[in-house]
């Protein structure tokens, strides 16, 4: 199975919309008719576009829910099974270690700074943090600029491929 992408999603929410707009333009229409006294059931039949319309909809809805959910679904149980299986190893960390090690699990590379960030504590601590798991060569980190990268050392790395 492949990754849900942005096309497929845009793709889907495209489709969804599309459908909005042929309904508001079947009701519009419909609504023209009826205020300007042109109506005739022999020529314009609108319950039957409207059923249309209608049988269009569960189609598009029915397409996107089938196109997008079973990638959704397949993404969830990888991660809670990677989360199952990671369990022993991170009870190995500190409290700290455990959660820096799991937010450069989720996002694989990331600056020093936006780990503080995301995972709430601060600088110091981070830095800390940090230097424990370089000593265990869990993380390395890149001197860029100004700031530091930081990613999970490679054999760390294979461990969750």
């Amino acid at each position: 199975m492949r990754e849900i992408r942005v096309k497929d999603i845009v793709l889907a929410v495209g489709l969804v919309t599309g459908f909005v707009f042929v309904i508001s333009l079947a009701v519009f229409y419909s609504y023209l008719l009826l205020q300007s006294g042109d109506y005739c059931s022999c020529t314009e039949t609108i319950p039957v576009v409207i059923i249309m319309v209608a049988s269009l909809g569960l189609f598009v809805g029915s397409f996107s829910y089938y196109f997008l959910m079973e990638k959704i679904v397949l993404k969830y149980r990888q991660k809670k099974n990677l989360e199952k299986s990671l369990a022993p190893f991170l009870a190995l960390l500190g409290k700290k270690e455990r959660l820096v090690v799991q937010k450069l699990i989720e996002s694989k590379r990331v600056s020093q700074a936006g780990l503080g960030a995301s995972t709430g504590l601060a600088r110091v601590q981070v830095t800390r943090v940090l230097q424990k798991l370089e000593e265990k060569n869990f993380v390395k980190r890149t001197r860029n600029g100004k700031t530091n990268t930081v990613e999970l050392s490679s054999e760390i790395r294979q461990l969750f491929k």
